[in-house]
């Protein structure tokens, strides 16, 4: 047959020392076996040894270091600041301070307060520190300190509000309704703070003590709290106020001076007391309110019937 003839013409052609080609997957894997071989044999062990070596380095030179400096806490402290230091030159440093809540807390105090200049390394700085440290600011009673990545430092203030302004020993102290001191009132108002003209008085030594109370007596008769424009506190027992048409409102002790100021509010709206050609109105007795002329004025803070001079009551 013709194709017997052809394939037996080709072999014949083909020389007798030639070898056949192999298939081309069995060519491909042969050339993957050569380019492994081309690596020298002590290759992976070497790999293995220097991934086991390396921690032990790293042990090593910590041990050495530390062996220089004299402690571990100090080598450790010189690996931190090393490491800080690369991450305020990678861009983790302080551009901006972010100051949210703030009313009457002056921005060089927050400053001061926090510590921190711009460029400082933001991951160097101590949160609950600079939180401890603005908290010890006489107008802060609450505050959060956070970082914002890469560059922004955020504080968030609350503030304490001013309730009066404490008379004693010729000065002129803002305070707050716990009675805490919170600014010079003189050096407010030559800032030009308007809101302490709003503030009223309180006088005494013990005052700031008791100021509490007053402000929560006051704020359950709403329509005489406005009229307040000062309040003694008299022999560390009791209140005398002085409204804003110059009449001396003299309370009794202790949770009588809510009734009694209620009693007054009373008399107002039906009467319109307030409104009539007298001093002061004496509420220390709970069955009476007693109306006093011109002719028994007194200076508020003046104190008791032994020290009153003689005059008309009605």
């Amino acid at each position: 047959m013709p194709s017997l003839d052809l394939r037996a013409t080709a072999a014949a052609a083909r020389p007798r020392d030639e070898a056949p080609r192999p298939p081309r997957a069995m060519a491909q894997s042969a050339q993957k076996g050569n380019r492994r071989r081309a690596w020298p044999r002590w290759t992976r062990p070497a790999l293995r040894t220097a991934l086991v070596m390396l921690p032990v380095a790293g042990l090593l030179a910590f041990a050495g270091s530390a062996w220089k400096r004299g402690t571990v806490a100090e080598t450790v402290a010189a690996m931190q600041d090393s490491l800080i230091r690369l991450t305020a030159a990678a861009g983790f440093s302080v551009d901006e301070i972010m100051v949210a809540g703030r009313t009457e807390t002056e921005p060089e105090a927050v400053l001061a307060a926090l510590g921190v200049q711009r460029g400082d390394p933001i991951l160097a700085i101590g949160l609950t520190e600079a939180k401890e440290r603005l908290e010890q600011l006489p107008w802060v009673s609450a505050v959060s300190v956070e970082r914002r990545l890469p560059g922004i430092l955020y504080v968030r203030l609350s503030e304490r509000q001013p309730m009066a302004i404490w008379q004693h020993d010729r000065k002129f102290t803002v305070i707050d309704r716990e009675g805490r001191p919170l600014a010079d009132a003189v050096e407010l108002a030559r800032r030009g703070n308007k809101r302490i003209d709003t503030l009223p008085q309180v006088i005494g030594a013990n005052a700031p003590n008791q100021v509490r109370s007053l402000l929560a007596a006051l704020e359950r008769v709403p329509a005489l709290k406005p009229r307040v424009t000062s309040a003694s506190w008299i022999s560390d027992r009791r209140w005398n106020l002085q409204l804003d048409n110059g009449v001396t409102i003299k309370l009794p002790e202790g949770p009588g001076m809510v009734t009694a100021l209620r009693q007054l509010a009373e008399l107002d709206a039906s009467g319109k007391v307030l409104d009539r050609d007298i001093v002061a109105i004496d509420l220390r007795q709970p069955d009476r309110a007693v109306l006093q002329t011109s002719a028994t004025a007194q200076l508020p803070g003046w104190e008791d019937d032994s020290k009153k001079k003689p005059g008309k009551k009605t």
